[in-house]
């Protein structure tokens, strides 16, 4: 092997090397931002369950309130701030 061609075996290997870690360096991005998403994903879903246990709670809520202005107006016994 001559020195010429050892150079572009050089070259060849060194390009490919960094087409590689480019590679690489790409995926690790990509499962980086998987996981930032996956985990945004949680935090939204937490949300969601936790604005749905409160419309749950304000409907059970407003539901108890109804009931008792109707038993406050059915024995006459005034109940402040209903």
């Amino acid at each position: 092997m001559d020195d010429d061609q050892f150079t572009k075996l050089f070259r060849y290997i060194e390009e490919f090397r960094s087409e590689v870690n480019t590679k690489l360096d790409e995926k690790a991005s990509q499962s980086s931002m998987e996981q930032l998403v996956s985990t945004i994903d949680g935090f939204v879903k937490r949300i969601d369950d936790n604005e749905i246990e409160q419309a749950s709670r304000d409907m059970q809520f407003e539901r108890l309130l109804e009931w008792a202005r109707k038993v406050s107006e059915k024995t006459g016994i005034s109940i402040k701030d209903l």
